[in-house]
């Protein structure tokens, strides 16, 4: 959805307006905040099923590990100004993945 929705030639801007003006007032900020809490919580059900199944430890921070998969996606559309990728999406994704599965090791 991060690739997708960023890249669409008409929702695209005004999704990076919104990124945008979240970090120039702070009604904005609290509402890109909860903007993409609600978001996160809703792409954690992807790691708690993870648990359910025994991939991951059942403390893990469901929702920190969707800010870890996405991160790499917002560099480089905010920071570096590049395209996203779907390989660059899944290869954030797995790694993600990793670091997730990581925490049983531990």
């Amino acid at each position: 959805m991060v690739r997708s929705g960023f890249a669409d030639p008409d929702a695209g801007t005004v999704a990076t307006a919104f990124v945008a003006a979240g970090m120039q007032h702070p009604d904005a900020t609290a509402a890109l905040r909860g903007f993409y809490a609600a978001r996160h919580d809703e792409a954690a059900a992807i790691v708690r099923r993870a648990v359910v199944r025994g991939e991951v430890e059942p403390n893990i921070d469901a929702a920190e590990i969707i800010r870890l998969a996405i991160a790499p996606l917002f560099h480089r559309l905010f920071i570096t100004h590049e395209p996203v990728t779907t390989e660059q999406a899944r290869r954030s994704a797995d790694i993600a993945a990793a670091l997730a599965r990581t925490a049983l090791d531990t």
